[in-house]
Parts: C-alpha cells; structure tokens; sequence
C-alpha cells in the first residue's frame, strides 16, 4: 500500500478526519464520482478532488495519479460547497 498513500499521511488522517485514507477507493466508486483539479502552487504537483457519495454522504478525496492508480494525500466528508458541486454535477 505504500504505493497508495503515506502511511504517515494515512495516521494523521484518521486523527483528523476518522478515516484511513484506502477509503478513497470507496469513494472513487461512485458511479456518479465528480473529479476536479485542485490547483494550488504550494502543492507543487497536479492535484486532483473526488468527491463521490458512499452510504447516502458526501465525501472527499484529495489524490494525486501515479500510473493508473490515485494516491491518496486527504479523505474526509464533503465540505457544503464540495456536495453541492457534486450534487449540481448529477
């Protein structure tokens, strides 16, 4: 999984946000999945949004591509703006 995410990363997140970060796959299956950029120059690299709908709740994952795969930097539910863009896209 080292691959997928920071293992570093993936502690601070369940901290933070009570989930592992391996639950963006969960979120990358929504049939309905809305995909942004995320441009921030700090970041240094093309960042990307998802925000998709498990268990009837908005969530977010904020991931990078490596090859065909995302890794995963964030996962946390949809902030107000981020669901209504979701569900504005549908």
């Amino acid at each position: 999984m080292g691959d997928r995410f920071d293992p570093a990363k993936d502690a601070i997140n369940l901290k933070r946000h009570g989930l592992p970060l391996i639950f963006g796959d969960r979120i990358m299956e929504d049939e309905n999945l809305l995909i942004l950029p995320s441009i921030r120059p700090q970041d240094g690299e093309e960042r990307f949004k998802a925000i998709g709908e498990v268990d009837g709740k908005a969530y977010t994952a904020v991931f990078v591509w490596r090859g065909t795969l995302p890794r995963f930097i964030s996962v946390r539910r949809s902030n107000k703006s981020e669901e209504r863009s979701y569900r504005s896209a549908r």
